[in-house]
């Protein structure tokens, strides 16, 4: 079974959705939209694919099944309804909308028509990001306590229309809940910009209602680039390198690296994404993970705004 695919949106992750996806087994890509004229003439050049201006000719296409969504985050709610108002099955880049009553509404359509809702939080998919999933069920760290995460670089000039909250907390606050299967309670935040329209950084103080405490520093001031989390656990401390796809595990008498076979994490994701589909599987992480996520990132913008601690039960949509 094939699965008829378009990506809609070709900038720079866009332009990577469409290579991976001629790699993916199982996908077909049948189209591109992308408003800008000079971008929809390279990659129909390049990748001998329509390029359409407009969403609505590859909605009308029975064939196309599924769309990957990359565009600009204030885009995302509207393209996302009108896919799935046509059946389309959607892959959403994260942030999945600009609000939470924006998630909520997409997040009933899709249950309502039954076309299926996913988000890009291409962490989950890392090997590294796995491998330590695995031994913190195994029980190799013991009992965790704290997680911490470091993402800093320079500002991504693609990013224009959120800050580095929305644009790179939101992944370790996805993958900090897929590795502790545990849900935020509250948030205590500071952020600021010394150069940015939004926020550029963002310090982040999390609890899970299992009592795990988690802490994120995520800024565009970095002159380079980093990205790690630590896990301590009441045995030993697990480290992974977002980048380099390398886990450290230390205890009070050793330092192992486990093997970790390298893999690209958005194939990886986008195989996931095709293959749920073939065996008519919901994908995940899907749209109640992208809410979730979401509401930790407006609950960290609140807190900062307000200087004090934010719970996630005090957010509606």
């Amino acid at each position: 079974m094939t699965v008829g695919v378009a990506v809609v949106g070709a900038g720079f992750w866009g332009k990577n959705h469409l290579r991976v996806l001629r790699e993916v087994k199982g996908a077909q890509v049948l189209g591109v939209c992308e408003t800008d004229e000079k971008t929809a003439r390279e990659v129909e050049a390049k990748y001998q694919v329509p390029v359409y201006n407009k969403l609505e000719p590859i909605l009308s296409m029975d064939d196309v099944e599924a769309i990957t969504v990359c565009t600009p985050t204030t885009t995302h709610y509207t393209i996302a309804r009108k896919a799935l108002e046509a059946g389309k099955h959607v892959l959403v880049e994260k942030p999945m909308t600009s609000t939470l009553q924006e998630a909520w509404e997409i997040i009933k359509l899709s249950e309502k028509t039954g076309a299926h809702l996913s988000v890009g939080f291409i962490e989950r998919f890392n090997p590294a990001v796995r491998a330590l999933k695995n031994l913190i069920k195994e029980g190799v760290l013991g009992r965790i306590i704290l997680v911490m995460a470091r993402r800093v670089t320079r500002w991504p000039e693609r990013v224009g229309d959120v800050g580095v909250t929305k644009d790179s907390a939101i992944h370790d606050i996805d993958v900090m809940r897929y590795l502790m299967e545990s849900e935020v309670e509250e948030v205590y935040a500071k952020a600021g910009s010394l150069q940015h329209r939004f926020e550029d950084y963002m310090e982040i103080m999390i609890r899970f209602e299992n009592g795990v405490i988690g802490f994120i520093d995520a800024n565009w001031l970095t002159p380079r680039k980093t990205r790690h989390l630590i896990a301590t656990g009441s045995e030993a401390t697990g480290t992974l390198d977002y980048i380099t796809q390398e886990v450290t595990i230390e205890d009070s008498e050793k330092s192992v690296k486990p093997k970790v076979e390298w893999s690209e994490p958005l194939k990886l994701e986008l195989q996931h994404f095709i293959s749920s589909l073939e065996a008519g599987e919901k994908p995940c992480p899907n749209g109640v993970d992208g809410l979730k996520a979401l509401e930790v990132c407006e609950a960290a913008l609140k807190s900062s705004r307000e200087n004090r601690v934010v719970k996630i039960s005090e957010l509606k949509p």
